[in-house]
């Protein structure tokens, strides 16, 4: 089966839910970017006034490294797509932009964020994310789609 074709075919909700949950790391890391394109402009908000659309990953589904950062939204601007990143560091946080093809190399992806410290001296803060971490930040993005997108047969399911 390919995730990339069948997350966009004619299935019920919940057997996508059922489909993303049962991915493997290997499955999930191999999805492509066109895909990912498509999910946020389908199920993405208008960022104010442009073309440019936001997908925001709600907090029960959002992924992160657990150790000092997660991924909040997928961003589709001018084509492109980024990650806004959450980070915590000493006793402050931030949030910053990745491109998304940097980030889904392979291997383990570093970012960092330069800060001034409570004293005024700038410095360096870290996040790793590694290929298990990686793959459920894709994970939540896939479920984020189905969960958005097909809210209203979810909601009558359950019902």
């Amino acid at each position: 089966m390919n995730i990339n074709e069948f997350i966009f075919s004619r299935t019920q909700p919940q057997k996508k839910i059922d489909t993303i949950n049962a991915l493997t790391e290997g499955e999930l890391l191999s999805i492509r970017e066109e895909t990912v394109k498509r999910i946020v402009k389908d199920a993405g908000r208008r960022i104010w006034k442009t073309r440019d659309k936001r997908l925001r990953i709600s907090q029960e589904r959002r992924a992160g490294n657990a150790w000092n950062s997660s991924i909040d939204e997928v961003q589709l601007i001018k084509g492109k797509l980024h990650l806004e990143v959450y980070l915590q560091y000493e006793n402050t946080d931030t949030s910053t932009s990745e491109e998304y093809d940097e980030f889904f190399r392979n291997g383990n992806y570093r970012g960092e964020v330069r800060r001034l410290d409570r004293y005024g001296n700038g410095r360096t803060y870290y996040f790793m994310y590694n290929p298990s971490d990686k793959a459920s930040v894709m994970k939540s993005i896939l479920l984020e789609y189905v969960f958005t997108k097909y809210a209203a047969k979810l909601t009558q399911q359950a019902a």
